[in-house]
């Protein structure tokens, strides 16, 4: 099942593509014996990191790798509102 490419599609699948960096990054760090504290104090220093690292490379106004959109103006993407739905008079009394 492919889902449409909406922005906060895109947003979900780049959000989990850092989230398995991190995890291919711990997983090495634990393969090599790295100390605990070391990778505890330095995953937040990375996730940082891959946050400035997509508002260069994509979208930097929500920080996403693959969210860019129209020129790379580095404008506010545009999401379409919900529409609510029409209001509903008052049925008149009698």
């Amino acid at each position: 099942m492919k889902l449409p490419a909406t922005p906060r599609n895109q947003q979900y699948a780049d959000q989990t593509a850092k989230g398995g960096v991190l995890g291919i990054i711990t997983y090495l760090a634990m393969k090599y014996s790295v100390d605990p504290a070391l990778m505890a104090l330095s995953m937040p220093l990375l996730a940082a990191g891959l946050s400035y690292l997509s508002t260069l490379v994509g979208d930097a106004q929500i920080a996403s790798f693959i969210g860019v959109e129209g020129d790379r103006s580095r404008k506010p993407v545009k999401v379409a509102a919900k529409k609510s739905p029409a209001k509903k008079t008052p049925a008149k009394k009698k």
